[in-house]
This record gives C-alpha cells, structure tokens and sequence, in this order.
C-alpha cells in the first residue's frame, strides 16, 4: 500500500518569547522569534508546493512545538476557571486545562503566521500528526488537543481526522519509530507518559526538575538563559550570581531554595498514595493503545522500561542535581582545611589523611557517575539501540537535545536526532550557545525501501543536506 512521504522535525517551541508576566521588559517579538516564524513558514509553503513522486506528505512533529512549560503569562479573571495557585501567582498561569488554552491562544495569535502556514500545508491534501514532548506535555489533555484542531481549521478548510495527536510515539513498522526522547532524559522524564498528572492535584500536569527550575529560577532570573548548564560549574553560578549585585544574588538564592522545596514536594507525590491511582490509569491507557494501534502490550511495556525514571523519585539524585552536594562537598573540603591548619600534626594523622584521600577520589568518581550528566545525547544514543530491537524501523527519530546528528543504529536502523527550530534571544552582539539548526528528516520510499535526508532550511536556497560543525 503507497504511504505518504515524510517530514520530521522538531523543538520549534512557540511562545516561549511570551515571559512577560515575569519579566515586564521583554520584547514581545525578539529576532530569533521572528526569523524561526519566518523560516518555518517559508519552509511548509516549500513543500506545501513540492510533492514528491505525486505522494501527499506527512508531517511529524516530534515534540516541543508549543512551550507551554516556559510561558509566563497571566490572564483575566473570567477567563480563569481553575483557581491560581501560589505558585502560579508567583509565575503565571499553569498546567489545568483552562490554563492551558489560554496559552493556546496566546501562542495562537502571536504566532498566527505559523499556523496559517500549517493550515494551508494541511488543506493541500497533507495530514499533520503532533508528538508531545516535555515542554508541550500538556497536549495531553483531549480539551486542547481539540482547540488545537480549530485553531488550523480557523484558518483553512481541514477535516479533523487531518490533524492527529500521539501520546507517546509514532511508528511505522520497517520504516520509522518517533520520539521526543526526553523520557530517557532524568532531568526532564515523568513518571506515567500516557498520563502526565500531579498525583494529589490531578487537574493539573505533573512537572519534572527541570519545568521546576525553568519556572522558579530562570525565568525570573533577568540575564540567565535557559540554555548552557549542562557546561555550566556551581563557580559559574555564583559569578552569575554576583555580577547582580547583592539584592539581586539574594534574591536568586531564595528562588533556588523555593525550588529545591517544590522538588521535594515533587519527591513526595512520587511516594504518595494516589501516586499508584495515576499508575493504574496510565496502564489502562497503555492497554487502550496496543488495542488502538494493534501492538503488542508486552512490547510497549518494554519499551515504557527503557524510560529513565525522573531525577525527582530520588531524594540524593534530586539534590545532586542542583548541585547542592557540591555545596556541601564545598563546605565539608573548607572545614577540612581550616581543622588541618589548627591540627596538631602527628603520623597517625598523617595515615587517617592519606587513606581519607585514597577513599576520597573512587568515591567521588562513583558518585560522579552516579548523578549522570545534563546533556542526555549519549543516553537517547543508547536507548535508541535498544528501541530499534523492540520496534523494527529503518529510522529511529528523536530530538530534545537540539543537537542533529545521523548515526548507524542496531539492528541495521540508523538514529536521527532533529535538532531545532528554536533559539534563545540574546543580548546585542552575543551569540547563542545552542543555536537553531532549522533541520528536518525527509523521508520517502526509492524502489521500495526507505530512504531518509536529514536537511537543513536555507532562506535564500531552500532545503539543503545538512553537514555538522561539531
């Protein structure tokens, strides 16, 4: 049977320029905004009018289309209908459903030449299907997915079943399996992908260490970027820290310490009574699925196993990851030093020192290795070996890291990673540490088999072969 072409791309987030609940002075419309709404449009009129073989084409989105997790915004009151929390008077409006069409329509109408694009692409014969990712998981709830739908359909003349909506992966067999990937990412994965709720406030998403941090620490933060940490030393925050000034360091330190509590609120839930209430949901719906789309339950089980369980289930790994175990190190190392400099030094001391020292340094290794790195590249690498041995697919596709790269996979698949669409404003004259490769995957059958090019948008010249810089 004749399949549609492919597009794949990924980590536009839209509306993540829409922070100015929390930060009054920020543009409305910065240049990287402008010039990825500009390209992406220009991008799906390029193929809106280029089939390939005669084929319709299919569009993949793989997560992170909207970021609803790093919008800060508010609304009126009549527009609200479940009440504000503390923490969403303190940051904007959160993760409800109510809550999250507001957004919806916020990103909407700022960025209505993206969806006019999309919906022409569509209205050509296309059929678009969303992934969620971690900033968008709140398209998990069906009110949004259906406001989603009339927002194109606004737009242009769409049938519904044009325009679809994966909870968790996309996959043809022998030809492509689909996945954000941050759910092999511990900084960012949640604990019941098919239902992504908070266990004792089920009206709203669940969140992971880092929609906390981006939240409560970065964008109230003037000049702290979300992206950068996973380079970034505990001596590197504290001279960030210190060129704002004594209030500003202050207030940065209490920020962070509001976040460390609500991480280990998030620590509770995990461990909470309704916590297997919200499991046994996510099963139901797993069990929905492999009826649905006709797989095997065992299989999604398995890969559900591949999943790194989030960094918020472990109350050590949880700290670790704000560093605050290099604090304590940091303290711990001072207080040694200053107790060897009024010691009274004898061979016995001498001997408890160095066999301090050989302890020390293994154990500091092991527990480097244990807290894990920020960048999950090498973890999607892995992880999608093993997919490719449950799921049979030429091409096993992810983003999240926002670093492209093509590489020889198992089982005779070859890995993918999109890269973005996204880049952070900056100030004047400095460039972004991660900036938007505007790549995309197509993929088409040549004599039968599957054949995919990982590209990249040029303005001038269209879609070219993408080469890493790296």
């Amino acid at each position: 049977m004749s399949r549609d072409n492919l597009i794949v791309l990924s980590d536009v987030h839209l509306g993540s320029d829409l922070v100015q609940f929390l930060r009054p002075d920020a543009p409305r419309r910065g240049k990287a905004s402008l010039a990825r709404d500009r390209e992406l449009t220009a991008l799906l009129d390029w193929y809106r009018e280029r089939r390939e073989g005669g084929r319709p084409w299919r569009l993949v989105i793989a997560g992170d289309f909207v970021d609803f997790v790093g919008m800060s915004v508010d609304a009126e009151s009549d527009e609200i209908q479940t009440e504000l929390s503390d923490e969403e008077r303190e940051h904007g409006l959160g993760s409800a459903v109510d809550h999250t069409l507001i957004k919806l329509r916020r990103v909407a109408r700022e960025h209505a030449e993206v969806f006019q694009a999309l919906a022409r692409f569509i209205a050509a014969g296309n059929t678009l299907v969303v992934v969620r990712g971690n900033h968008d998981v709140d398209l998990h709830w069906e009110p949004v997915q259906a406001a989603f739908r009339r927002v194109l359909e606004g737009h242009a003349d769409i049938r519904p079943a044009q325009v679809q909506f994966a909870d968790w992966f996309y996959y043809e067999e022998g030809r492509v399996f689909i996945e954000h990937g941050h759910q092999y990412d511990d900084f960012c994965s949640y604990d019941n992908v098919l239902f992504p709720v908070l266990p004792s406030d089920p009206k709203r998403s669940t969140r992971s260490l880092s929609d906390i941090l981006l939240r409560y620490v970065v964008r109230p933060t003037r000049g702290m970027l979300e992206s950068g940490h996973d380079q970034a030393s505990a001596v590197d925050y504290l001279r960030f820290g210190a060129q704002l000034g004594v209030r500003g360091m202050l207030a940065l330190g209490q920020r962070f310490v509001y976040a460390v509590v609500a991480l280990l609120a998030l620590w509770r839930e995990h461990v909470s009574d309704a916590a297997a209430w919200v499991r046994q949901e996510h099963e139901r719906k797993m069990l929905l699925l492999a009826e649905a789309r006709q797989l095997s339950v065992v299989k999604l089980r398995a890969l559900a196993s591949l999943q790194r369980p989030p960094i918020t289930r472990s109350v050590l790994r949880l700290l670790a990851g704000v560093m605050i175990d290099r604090v304590v190190m940091a303290l711990l190392l001072l207080a040694a030093v200053v107790w060897l400099l009024v010691a009274r030094w004898t061979p016995a001391l001498g001997m408890q020192l160095a066999a301090a020292l050989a302890l020390i340094f293994p154990l500091g290794w092991l527990w480097r290795r244990a807290r894990g790195a920020i960048d999950a590249s090498d973890a999607l690498r892995e992880r999608a070996e093993r997919v490719a041995t449950l799921f049979p697919a030429a091409f096993i596709v992810m983003g999240h890291t926002h670093l492209p790269e093509v590489r020889s996979a198992a089982a005779g698949s070859t890995y993918v990673n999109l890269g973005a669409w996204a880049e952070e404003e900056m100030p004047e004259g400095a460039h972004s540490a991660l900036p938007a490769t505007r790549t995309h995957l197509v993929v088409v059958e040549v004599d039968g088999k599957p054949t995919a090019s990982l590209l990249s948008w040029d303005s001038a010249r269209g879609p070219e072969r993408f080469v890493s810089t790296a």
